[in-house]
């Protein structure tokens, strides 16, 4: 008795237009053998026409269910199913049969997952075995997008039940397959090389078998050719016995004239079998030839499908080797951040520190101003500012650090203020010594900035 096959795969929005392109027959495809496009015209829709995209369709009804946000990037918006049987199944069947069949199937499904989220529904007749597909929106009851929360085991497993009875309730006799079967759920390309392999082996059981049958009949006519020399043999006995027997009764000719209308019986009776043998043997010479051409086929299909396996593999170690390195770059890129955020504590922190120097240098500015506009024109009066800056500015450096001492002076020497215009130092050490305490003015003046 034949399986009712029934599979489903989850589906992501970036393989939506590679799925479109194969089911729609949009564009060739060149890693499937099985598709015969000449009967392409034969496949069928079950569903009214509809000139949008799958990608279209998706996206419509996912705006329907008016989603409190927006889904992932990397969200299962589509899941699709294959339906179908194995190919003597098929082959039992009338046309109109073969499309109650599908018709049945994608009921079984439009009940089941709702009608409104099917966006596709095709029947291909011009691949080697005749399957649905059947694609739809995974909608939860209570219109959230999830295909997590429907497709679970308990419900995979009610599928793979469900669906077998309801083709015996529709009138086609299917089986469940195995239940405890450690076979794994596939998805549509790993179970065409699945189901391509299992007839590969029919087919190789079965030349098993007429090689046995070649291989008895091949004794069959050596123990024949063997009866052949024994009676090739007989005869030319029996044919020496003639001619003595002929040379010592002349007078029994008649006897003798049977005899040799006997032997000339036996004579064409072998003959006859001989050219049965070498018709026979040129039959055997023929199906040896057939066996080693289906032979090496079968030898060529094997290593493809063994490259397809090898190619497959490596894909994968070539995916977690990227994997592995996308790693690498995200655990480099969380200790840069980790880093960048210690310079931006400290920065804040110097700023702050910088703010309340940069509020006292600010008070200098229009000192420095009236210096270089020369607006003042009594010495004392220049003398005054230049002790007040020098001040301000010195004791600026106490408090925030001796780094910005050379500067300072430097800035000084700029505006051309040294002894020759009337700066006096003994007087500025005194102020400074007032502002900041003397043990601290004497530290500054030997520059012991590292006990300062």
């Amino acid at each position: 008795m034949s399986y009712a096959v029934i599979h489903m795969q989850k589906l992501k929005a970036s393989g939506i237009r590679g799925i479109e392109n194969h089911n729609e027959r949009l564009k060739t495809s060149h890693t499937n053998p099985d598709i015969d496009y000449e009967r392409s015209h034969l496949n069928k829709d079950l569903l009214p026409k509809d000139e949008r995209t799958y990608y279209m369709r998706i996206k419509e009804r996912i705006e329907e269910l008016n989603l409190s946000k927006a889904i992932r990037k990397d969200a299962v918006v589509a899941c699709g199913f294959i339906c179908t049987s194995d190919r003597a199944f098929f082959e039992g069947l009338s046309q109109t049969e073969k499309d109650g069949f599908f018709q049945a199937s994608h009921n079984f499904l439009k009940e089941r997952y709702a009608e409104r989220n099917i966006i596709s529904s095709k029947v291909h007749y011009d691949e080697t075995t005749p399957h649905l597909h059947v694609y739809i929106v995974p909608v939860t009851g209570d219109g959230r997008l999830s295909a997590k929360s429907i497709f679970t085991p308990k419900e995979l497993r009610s599928l793979q039940d469900d669906y077998p009875r309801h083709m015996r309730e529709n009138g086609f006799d299917l089986q469940r397959g195995n239940p405890d079967s450690e076979r794994k759920h596939l998805d549509v390309e790993e179970y065409k090389v699945a189901t391509r392999y299992e007839k590969l082996e029919q087919i190789k059981n079965q030349l098993n078998v007429e090689e046995k049958d070649i291989e008895n009949r091949e004794e069959i006519l050596k123990q024949r050719k063997s009866n052949y020399e024994s009676e090739k043999a007989e005869y030319s006995h029996e044919r020496d016995d003639l001619k003595q027997r002929k040379g010592k009764l002349d007078s029994a000719r008649v006897y003798i004239n049977n005899g040799e209308k006997e032997v000339a019986n036996k004579k064409n009776y072998l003959n006859i079998e001989g050219k049965k043998v070498a018709a026979m043997e040129e039959v055997l010479n023929l199906k040896k030839a057939r066996i080693e051409s289906e032979s090496k086929n079968l030898e060529s299909k094997t290593n493809s499908l063994r490259s397809e396996i090898i190619g497959s593999q490596q894909e994968l170690v070539n995916l977690h080797q990227r994997i592995d390195s996308k790693k690498r770059e995200c655990d480099t890129l969380e200790r840069q951040i980790n880093t960048y955020q210690n310079v931006i504590i400290a920065l804040k922190n110097d700023f702050a520190r910088f703010k309340d120097i940069k509020d006292i240098l600010d008070e200098t500015n229009d000192f420095w101003d009236v210096l270089e506009n020369e607006e003042i024109r009594s010495r004392q009066e220049l003398i005054d500012f230049q002790r007040d800056i020098i001040c301000i500015q010195t004791a600026c450096i106490a408090n925030y650090g001796m780094d910005l001492l050379d500067s300072v002076l430097g800035s000084l020497q700029m505006q051309n203020i040294s002894h020759s215009n009337g700066w006096d130092e003994e007087e500025a050490k005194a102020n400074l010594s007032k502002l900041i305490g003397p043990e601290a003015a004497e530290k500054l003046r030997h520059r012991e900035r590292d006990r300062f």
